[in-house]
């Protein structure tokens, strides 16, 4: 049996665990994907268990990406870049970190015709997904690339990295209106504090897919969906070695086939 799961803290909702599923029933893979909910105190023991356990690999979620890096054996070019794992893979008796969010957020902009370059772009948060997603857009050259975040602490490696302009969250009301692209990369919603001031034609990017979407039909709104789905298959395709049946997973989650 393929033995993989979603190790985080807590984890009230995720649609990994059926997303995972539906792929190997399509695939006829005798697999489990299993909800891992560890507390950090016990992070170091269950992270170095799953060996003995008998797992394939594991996605990681809020707040282990970064903190979970010191008990892996290797990671990959990327992760190592953004300080940041959210895939690890069990191969000869190695854990090995990849960052496949980067993969995913690649991917939703090229199915969402999203393109950064010469546009103004804000990203909010600048934890693992915030690194993933700077990741992607910096070599893209926005105009103006702006990062928020509740600490300038946080966000100085983003900085350091791609001369991002770091702006207060609490002063983004100020710059809002001139931002063509907006990403919130947080756990919190920030739809009231930012669609009243957001231009039209604009687009607002939400990591997130528990929040509800607010409807403004002068803004393009989307979720972290399509970003789930496709981080999720190059996941899949790490433990499996197979081609991830994309259209069923889409269809998992709820979204519409093309």
């Amino acid at each position: 049996m393929l033995i993989t799961g979603l190790v985080g803290y807590p984890l009230e909702k995720t649609l990994s665990i059926k997303m995972h599923r539906a792929a190997f029933n399509k695939l006829k893979i005798n697999g489990v994907y299993l909800r891992l909910l560890v507390k950090e105190e016990n992070l170091k023991e269950a992270t170095l268990g799953l060996r003995s356990l008998g797992f394939k690999g594991v996605n990681v979620t809020i707040p282990y990406k970064n903190k979970i890096m010191k008990y892996l054996d290797d990671t990959i070019d990327e992760s190592r870049e953004i300080k940041a794992v959210n895939t690890i893979l069990i191969e000869n008796e190695k854990l090995i970190g990849y960052n496949t969010d980067i993969y995913g957020f690649k991917k939703s902009l090229t199915e969402y015709n999203i393109n950064v370059t010469n546009k103004k772009v804000m990203l909010v948060g600048a934890g693992g997904v915030g690194h993933a997603c700077a990741y992607v857009i910096n070599p893209l050259k926005p105009k103006r690339f702006f990062v928020a975040n509740r600490t300038y602490k946080n966000a100085t490696d983003l900085y350091e990295k791609y001369n991002v302009d770091l702006v207060s969250i609490d002063k983004i009301d100020k710059i809002i209106p001139e931002i063509d692209i907006i990403i919130n990369a947080t756990s919190v919603d920030f739809q009231q504090m930012v669609l009243p001031y957001i231009k039209q034609g604009s687009i607002y990017y939400d990591m997130n897919y528990k929040f509800k979407l607010i409807k403004r039909k002068d803004v393009k709104m989307i979720n972290g969906l399509l970003m789930l789905v496709h981080q999720g298959a190059k996941s899949f395709e790490l433990w499996t070695n197979k081609n991830a049946p994309i259209e069923i997973m889409k269809k998992s989650v709820g979204l519409k086939n093309d």
